[in-house]
């Protein structure tokens, strides 16, 4: 076996033998009955020993852990009532509609679930915001929660009885705390009729939602909000009780909304299973759960099976952190005060960053195109390390990471600012990269390998970073994002392609060599699990070999091609056996996920960031220019491309990688623009230095 043989084994060697990370978390025991307090808008920092003391009490003896609330949903603040579906369904489900009796969503509900084992489902308090007429289920989030198939609970307690009047509160009612006292030892009375078959009470005392509705109109503020949450303490008080010993508390927020900033995670507070963090394997991100992994604990509870339509899985209690109770709460609210702060300067660095690299190319191409004497040396130079500066933010975000997780936006950019200063002084200043293209290949060759060392050792730098993912968004949380993604495969298009200008078109086959091992590590689920990349990124590998070493496309390199995205997509069900859980690739070939469905809104997304985002037309519009300049070769841009055999199979590497993803990936345009900023960057970088040569002569 040749040596690109050995470096492509050894890589999904490695891929493999990562796959078995051991987790301390251990299951918690099972229950005969569960009971769900909903608190909506609640957030760890009102979880305070003074102003909710009842809940803080629960809190420092419970396993605790940050809820993503958004679980897929496209909007910015989803409502109380779209994630009670979400528990309900166990899965990204749509807000059920003002006249709906039951659920559309399939007839797998954790009601129907419940009451098909035998056991009996309960539904108490209402969020409407008045006191006539009968609860319709979008006043009814407890209903929405325990209903069946056929929109049915054993017991319902969610009319306009549990309300009362209450001029100095939002909407001018309360949940009277009396009623539903009376109505939840009624419910679980029902445990006596039937000892050791389910119970599911969920408990929604209201006041949230109307506080969150008053405040959203301008008729309330803080002091309906600090109410709403001393609300969701009392009732947590009430439970407690009258608590059975045979019986579990969840304390659960469905959905969170943050004025001033973005909305973090909500708590998640499981009593009964003993003091610790909540560990889930869909996160794998100890501390952080999903809604359809609180759907899958409550089954767990009950000591009944998940079944294929739910995607969460049940997390487990890893054990206490420290002796100090109240510390628990404290790591809970530091992680989402780090994860909001980071989310702050998503955006603005996200955003400037493309900016920046738009105006830097224009200016790039402008100098190229006039073609100037020596007097525009100094200008050509200064964009050229422009580029290159621009093109160091991506890495300097991960290396943000390593630095500490500061819980302010002005530490987040403090940090930001310094690894980005750092990343410059060592591509910059050693003496190999005095010219802009060799800094340009340092800061490739670096971002490639600290995205690999990152996925390899676990994945904790891209988890929140700007070109990653956000767990707030509840779309990903471990792995590579479609960005993250991107990013290193237009870094390594990019070097490989630089060290063909400097070498020889003998070094063409390292896009293979070092391109596949790439692609595994961001395929393997234990690792990057990004399964797109399998097409997008086999894609534009095997484009830019066959630029670079000058072959033509033939039906041995297609089948080379597939035959090459098939192994990998061996070595990740191979991984996905051995890791902790089953992701989304394993369920999808087993056939416990539906294709159309995941496809179906991949392309939903797709279409939302088109229409959302006008600009992204000019997108298809750079590509075809691209695609005519490296086609056609004519003009300054052409020139360069037929001297730089590896600028211009980098290129045209990334542009086939741009295509495929669009047409792959739910997030497809911003992927395009991503993956080729290293390329454009090189080229760019390449003319102006040619030019520059040129001039000086």
């Amino acid at each position: 076996m040749g040596r690109p043989g050995r470096i492509i084994l050894a890589a999904l060697a490695i891929c493999v033998m990562a796959a078995l990370p051991a987790s301390g978390a251990s299951a918690p025991p099972t229950f005969s009955t569960v009971v769900i307090v909903l608190a909506p808008y609640l957030t760890w920092d009102d979880v305070h020993i003074d102003r909710t003391p009842g809940l803080h009490a629960v809190a420092t003896e419970s396993a605790l852990g940050c809820v993503s609330v958004r679980a897929g949903s496209l909007g910015a603040s989803p409502s109380a009532v779209r994630g009670a579906a979400v528990l309900s369904a166990g899965r990204p489900v749509d807000a059920p509609a003002e006249g709906d009796t039951r659920p559309t969503y399939g007839p797998v509900t954790l009601g129907s679930l419940v009451r098909e084992a035998g056991g009996r489902t309960v539904a108490l308090g209402t969020s409407a915001g008045d006191a006539s007429g009968p609860a319709r289920a979008v006043d009814a989030p407890a209903r929405v929660v325990a209903w069946d198939a056929d929109g049915i609970v054993n017991m319902d307690g969610t009319g306009p009885e549990t309300l009362r009047p209450a001029p100095d509160a939002a909407a001018g009612v309360r949940s009277d705390l009396d009623m539903l006292e009376w109505s939840y030892r009624r419910a679980l009375a029902m445990a006596t009729d039937s000892p050791g078959s389910p119970l599911l009470i969920v408990i929604d005392p209201g006041d949230p939602v109307r506080a969150r509705e008053a405040g959203w109109h301008g008729g309330g503020g803080d002091a309906d909000r600090t109410a709403a949450a001393r609300s969701v303490d009392a009732v947590v008080r009430m439970v407690m009780r009258s608590l059975p010993d045979d019986a579990a508390l969840l304390v659960v927020s469905t959905a969170q909304e943050r004025v001033g900033g973005p909305p973090g995670f909500g708590p998640a507070m499981l009593y009964g299973a003993g003091p610790g963090i909540l560990d889930s394997p869909a996160t794998r991100r100890t501390g952080i759960v999903t809604l359809p992994d609180v759907t899958a604990a409550v089954l767990s509870l009950f000591s009944l099976e998940v079944p294929p339509s739910m995607v969460g899985s049940a997390p487990g209690v890893a054990g206490d952190v420290t002796e100090d109770p109240g510390a628990r709460v404290d790591l809970m609210q530091r992680i989402d005060a780090e994860a909001r702060a980071l989310e702050t300067v998503r955006e603005p660095v996200w955003f400037g960053t493309i900016a920046a690299a738009v105006v830097a190319l224009i200016g790039a191409l402008a100098l190229v195109l006039s073609r100037p004497g020596s007097t525009y040396r100094h200008a050509r130079t200064i964009v050229a390390y422009v580029l290159v500066a621009i093109c160091a933010v991506p890495v300097a975000t991960l290396l943000a990471q390593v630095a500490g997780r500061p819980d302010t936006a002005s530490g987040v950019w403090a940090r930001l600012v310094g690894a980005w200063v750092v990343v410059m002084l060592v591509t910059v200043r050693p003496p190999r990269a005095a010219r802009p293209r060799g800094a340009l290949l340092g800061v490739a060759a670096l971002t490639v390998f600290v995205v690999v060392l990152d996925q390899l050792t676990g994945g904790h730098a891209a988890n929140g970073s700007v070109f990653s993912y956000s767990a707030l968004f509840g779309a990903r949380f471990y792995g590579l994002g479609n960005e993250g993604a991107a990013v290193v495969v237009g870094a390594l298009l990019a070097l490989v392609g630089l060290r063909i200008d400097r070498y020889g078109g003998t070094r063409a086959r390292e896009y293979l060599w070092f391109g596949l091992p790439l692609v595994a590590v961001a395929v393997v689920p234990v690792l990057g699990a990004n399964i797109g990349v399998v097409a997008w990124g086999v894609a534009g590998f095997f484009t830019a070999y066959l630029v670079a070493a000058r072959r033509r496309l033939d039906r041995r390199t297609v089948l080379g091609a597939l035959a090459a995205g098939a192994a990998v997509l061996l070595v990740a069900l191979a991984a996905d056996s051995l890791g902790p859980g089953t992701s989304h690739l394993g369920r999808l070939v087993g056939g416990e996920s539906d294709l159309g469905a995941m496809l179906a809104r991949k392309v939903a997304l797709s279409l939302g960031i088109l229409t959302a985002t006008p600009i992204v037309v000019l997108l298809p519009v750079a590509l075809a220019a691209l695609v005519y300049v490296l086609v056609r070769q004519a003009g300054p841009l052409g020139e360069v491309l037929s001297r730089e055999r590896g600028t211009a199979s980098a290129l045209a590497g990334g542009i086939a990688a741009a295509v495929v993803g669009v047409l792959t990936e739910d997030s497809g345009v911003a992927l395009s623009a991503i993956v080729m900023l290293f390329p454009a960057a090189l080229l760019a970088v390449a003319a102006l230095d040619l030019e520059g040569d040129a001039g000086g002569r």
